[in-house]
This record gives C-alpha cells, sequence and structure tokens, in this order.
C-alpha cells in the first residue's frame, strides 16, 4: 500500500535543508526562506524540462500532426504557467531585507545560482546559441561532472531547431502557380503605395509638406523589400540579424496572416505560447537581476559574475526566438493581405470542393 510521506519522497525533500549559518554555529533565521525558495526553483525547473523535452520529441518528427501540435501547445503554456509562478516567486524572498541576507552571505562561497546545472539545460534546450551569451566560459563554474551531465542532457536538437524545421515544412507557400512570398510582396508594394497616396491627398488639404512623411514610406519599403528578398536575407542571416530560415520565417507570417483559418489556429497558437514562454523565461532573469540589485547592490555575486550587471546583459541580449517576435514589424492589415487561391484556402478552412 502506498503511503502519502513516501509517495513524495518527503523525508528525503523535507531534510534537505541543511543551514550553513547552523553549522557555524551563527544562525541566520532568513538562510532556511533562501534555501527552500532555490530549491522550489529546482524542482519547478525539473518539470520546466521535463515538459519541453516530450515537446521536442513530438516535434522532432518529418510529420508533426495536428494532435501533436495542439498537445504541443498545451504543454508549453503549461510551461508559462511554472514560468509566471517562478517569476511571482522572487517577491516571497523579496521579505528577506539586505541586511538579513548579509547575515549569511558569506556562508554560501563560492555556491551560486550561477551553477544550476537544470537552468543551463533550459537554456540550451530552448536553442539559446553560444555566441549570444553574455559569459562564454559560464560552464567553468561547474564541476566537471555536471560539465559532462550538460553536455548529454542538452546533445539532441532544441526547441528552435525542431520549431524552425516544422515551419520550414509548411506546404502552402509554394502551391501551383501561388507563391507566398511573391504576393506577399506585391501587397506589401501596394499597401506602401496607398500609404504615399493617403500622405499627399493629406498633404494637398491641410497645405502641409509630405517630404519627411514620404521619406518614411521609403525606409519601410526598404526595410521589407530587404527582408523579403532571398538574396538579402540570406546576407541578414550571415550578418547573425536573422536565424530562421527564409521559408521557416514566411511560414509564420502565413500563419500570423490567416490564423483564423482551422487549420492555422494550432500552429499560431503554439507560435504564440513559445514567444510567451521566451518573454517569461527574459522576465525570469530580469526579476532575478532586481533581487540581487536589492540585496547585493553593485557588489560581485558570489559565483564570481559581475552581479547585477551580468544578469541584466542576460535578460537584454539571451533570447532565443526574437525572429518570430520581430515579425510584428512585417505584418499587414487583414484587407491587404494576399487572397489565397481556392484550393489552398479550401484546405486551411477544412472545406470539401465537389
Amino acid at each position: 500500500m502506498t503511503y502519502y510521506a513516501d509517495y513524495l519522497g518527503l523525508d528525503k525533500i523535507l531534510n534537505a535543508q541543511e543551514l550553513e549559518s547552523d553549522k557555524a554555529n551563527d544562525h541566520a533565521h532568513e538562510e532556511m526562506l533562501f534555501i527552500i525558495t532555490h530549491q522550489a526553483f529546482e524542482l519547478w525547473f525539473k518539470q520546466v524540462l521535463f515538459e519541453l523535452n516530450t515537446v521536442i520529441d513530438l516535434m522532432d518528427k518529418p510529420n508533426v500532426p495536428e494532435s501533436a501540435v495542439d498537445l504541443c501547445c498545451t504543454r508549453v503554456q503549461r510551461v508559462n504557467k511554472i514560468m509566471n509562478l517562478l517569476c511571482d516567486q522572487f517577491s516571497i524572498m523579496e521579505t528577506m531585507t539586505p541586511l538579513q541576507f548579509m547575515n549569511f552571505r558569506a556562508y554560501l562561497n563560492p555556491a551560486s545560482g550561477f551553477q544550476s546545472l537544470q537552468w543551463r539545460i533550459l537554456e540550451r534546450k530552448l536553442g539559446l546559441q553560444e555566441d549570444r551569451r553574455v559569459l562564454k566560459h559560464y560552464t567553468d563554474a561547474l564541476t566537471p561532472e555536471h560539465r559532462q551531465l550538460l553536455d548529454d542532457a542538452s546533445a539532441g536538437a532544441s526547441l528552435f531547431d525542431v520549431v524552425e524545421r516544422w515551419l520550414a515544412r509548411i506546404p502552402f507557400l509554394q502551391m501551383g502557380d501561388f507563391g507566398f512570398l511573391r504576393s506577399f510582396t506585391a501587397s506589401v508594394r501596394t499597401m506602401l503605395d496607398n500609404d504615399r497616396s493617403e500622405v499627399r491627398r493629406l498633404s494637398e488639404m491641410e497645405g502641409t509638406d509630405p517630404t519627411d512623411a514620404l521619406a518614411q514610406i521609403d525606409r519601410n519599403e526598404e526595410s521589407f523589400m530587404a527582408f523579403l528578398n532571398e538574396e538579402s536575407y540570406e546576407q541578414l542571416r550571415a550578418e547573425g540579424k536573422r536565424r530562421m530560415s527564409l521559408n521557416a520565417t514566411l511560414a509564420v507570417l502565413f500563419i500570423t496572416a490567416y490564423q483564423d483559418r482551422p487549420l492555422l489556429q494550432a500552429p499560431f497558437r503554439l507560435l504564440e505560447a513559445i514567444v510567451e514562454l521566451d518573454r517569461l523565461v527574459s522576465l525570469w532573469r530580469y526579476r532575478h537581476t532586481m533581487m540581487v540589485s536589492r540585496m547585493i547592490g553593485m557588489r560581485v555575486g558570489t559565483g564570481g559574475s559581475s552581479g547585477h550587471d551580468y544578469l541584466m546583459q542576460t535578460a537584454m541580449r539571451q533570447r532565443v526566438f526574437d525572429d518570430i517576435t520581430s515579425l510584428s514589424s512585417y505584418i499587414i492589415p487583414d484587407k491587404q493581405k494576399p487572397v489565397l487561391p481556392r484550393e489552398i484556402d479550401d484546405l486551411v478552412k477544412f472545406t470539401i470542393t465537389t
């Protein structure tokens, strides 16, 4: 018969708090809060990795059925709920004053959250590129055993990898005489020409100079065309300004533009959930930064990092899915997006043509 405490391993969990201040006969009351909060972080990191690994497995296939896309969406949304909880958890830690933290901080050296193996695995599983890291030699803080575990746990495909491959395989970008890139480019030119006509009309009506407004539209067109031209897009990738392939990027635009079609609703929700996860990971880093700033000011972190400055840079620079987030710059209004050929529109609407 299963017993509650045995099933949950409560003897191990509830006896896993050993205060370093007590070992030094210098009891610091808030050290218990510090330990339990970080243990809770690590338990939730384990659940996050458990969920993400199943998402990656489901999507790391030549064909990802709609049911799998929907399941992946549900699991990423669950991860997002956890990440929201973890961001809020800092508010509990912040009930501790800086002085109370200083009463036991010296006993922590050189231990640091910088050495969290699960967080490092999570970063890699999401798809963080090594050249985007603020601190390139972060693995030096880990033991040799943990470095090996990190490499083993992150050896396969990342979430970014499987999402990009899934997007690049979407079949609707080129079917028959229809090419989404060509049609979308034509729609953008029409939209910008309409903008110019409207600027000139308002300028003539109000007696104002349209030069600056027209110049801004020209700059918008230049940006659009650099993005929608295959050669210039590859140049952006070579410069590190884009990461996803052009096909994958066009697929995001396609899914976003026609998100109301039944076949594209689950893919759209999944992309929205992934972007939200990327945001929440950055928010967690930011909340961590603010907590560190409150507790130690500009001191060096216990793990030897630059503390607040290092953490703030990670929050700003170590995003994974910027390629998707930044596409809001290239969305055009519903009334100006390309009209889909009937054979494609029927497919994405589950319509049976008779």
